[in-house]
């Protein structure tokens, strides 16, 4: 029956890439979202027993990654800035591979395909390049995968689920997640554990706050119902994230958005003053969150001095990184067992360098400079500055100060659909992009709104 069920999910999925359909990011984000909840259903009804190396895990790694193919045999078309940022990710994922290979053996494999799916995902937005609605639709479904998490969320906060229970008592998780009782336990909702889901909800909420198209039919409570529930998480990552985004949203598109995002600090910030007290178990989250103004007798944020204060000799002891497969969910496929394992999980960059290494990092490093160079170009130009554009350079700022507390650059989330949309030239803008671009190099008028002078050196073959 498991693998049954594992099969029927990603022959849909293939079918959806294969015959390029919009709907298979939509599909993509739903499975990556629910498959953990759904596995742990089926291990307690089904097999009554917790699998380490279930195949409902690997579901949305295979239909996320189908998403690849049709971006490799469509590459040539895709725009040369587009083709050099993919080149760079396929070259540090290529490298971290073949050490990973040498090093961690079939659990790299696994470990491939958790660092190619997002940026599949991205590619698949640029190469289908969609009309503007589908990818509001994209982003909305994001959104709507956050609304439902979130509500479950609060179901398993207030009842916990018997499957729920029984997953934590298996994998020994009992303590560092609560007691399994009811508003004891740390929110884990339908994903593996807090920390990922207080990520995903975090980055998920920077859209919903900055556009009511990407909010969806909910509005408000909606935004609400996923702040309140990254405080069941008990993870202060995922807050700090929505915080940090939404501000560097605000400042590097020159107050864009302002009124929304005024409004959703009112809204927001008047559900935490009356609801924060009155939320069961509020002592308990509270107690957690007040921390943050007393860093110093913090465990986890001293822990994580420790690991930075060691990790610059680990990375130069070993510049040529682990590989894929020394870190994460990949080493359970060598261990068999329930537990992963990683040396710098909870500090980002050193867990990027000791497994891309030097070289790999490089290349990662790269591919950023250069989607945030083409996205720069997109912002220069009016009628190119779309809220997609808007909302991508926001995400890449707020990965620098994000990845200090995990590797979120390279796990599956908004960002990278964001990327991929907002590399994407619209497809009703190119002939007039093109046109303003070759006119500027005869030395035409320009447009009052049109291409500014500092990017008069962008060649028509480059936007092409």
């Amino acid at each position: 029956m498991e693998w049954n069920i594992a099969i029927i999910i990603c022959v849909i999925g293939l079918a959806l890439a294969f015959t390029r359909s919009t709907s298979i990011v939509d599909y993509a984000v739903f499975v990556f979202v629910l498959n953990r909840g759904a596995r742990r259903v089926i291990d307690y009804y089904i097999n009554e027993s917790f699998n380490p190396l279930s195949p409902i895990s690997l579901t949305p790694l295979i239909v996320a990654c189908a998403m690849a193919v049709p971006l490799v045999l469509g590459f040539k078309k895709l725009p040369g800035s587009a083709k050099r940022v993919f080149l760079c990710l396929a070259a540090a994922m290529g490298y971290a591979l073949a050490v990973g290979l040498f090093n961690q053996g079939l659990g790299a494999i696994y470990a491939f395909g958790e660092v190619l799916a997002p940026v599949a995902t991205a590619g698949y937005a640029v190469s289908l390049n969609p009309p503007a609605p589908v990818r509001d639709r994209w982003i909305r479904s994001f959104s709507w995968a956050a609304i439902l998490a979130s509500a479950y969320g609060w179901y398993q906060y207030l009842t916990i689920p018997p499957w729920d229970a029984f997953w934590l008592e298996e994998v020994g998780m009992v303590g560092y997640m609560g007691i399994p009782e009811p508003t004891k336990m740390s929110v884990f909702s339908t994903m593996g554990e807090r920390g990922p889901l207080a990520v995903y909800l975090g980055f998920a909420l920077v859209p919903m706050i900055v556009s009511s198209k990407w909010r969806t039919f909910l509005g408000w409570p909606a935004v609400v119902l996923v702040f309140s529930t990254i405080i069941l998480t008990v993870s202060r990552g995922g807050i700090l994230i929505a915080l940090i985004a939404t501000l560097i949203f605000l400042l590097v598109n020159r107050g864009a958005k302002a009124g929304q995002i005024v409004l959703a600090s009112v809204v927001v910030g008047l559900a935490a003053w009356f609801g924060m007290g009155r939320m069961p178990g509020s002592e308990r989250l509270i107690e957690r969150f007040e921390t943050l103004g007393n860093m110093e007798e913090d465990g986890s944020y001293q822990g994580r001095l420790a690991i930075m204060a060691s990790g610059t000799n680990a990375v130069l002891q070993n510049p040529l990184g682990g590989g894929l497969g020394a870190a994460g969910l990949g080493t359970r496929v060598n261990t068999g067992g329930s537990r992963t394992t990683t040396t710098f999980g909870d500090a980002g960059y050193f867990q990027i360098f000791l497994v891309y290494g030097i070289i790999g990092s490089a290349f990662l490093l790269a591919s950023l400079i250069l989607a945030w160079k083409r996205l720069g170009i997109y912002y220069s130009v009016k009628w190119l500055r779309n809220e997609h554009v808007l909302l991508v350079r926001a995400l890449m700022l707020a990965m620098i100060p994000a990845c200090g507390a995990g590797d979120m650059l390279t796990g599956f989330s908004v960002f990278w659909l964001a990327l991929g949309c907002g590399l994407a030239i619209p497809r009703e803008e190119v002939a007039r992009t093109i046109a303003i671009l070759e006119t500027g190099r005869m030395g035409a008028k320009r447009m009052d709104d049109g291409l500014p002078a500092e990017t008069s050196s962008v060649s028509v073959s480059g936007m092409k």
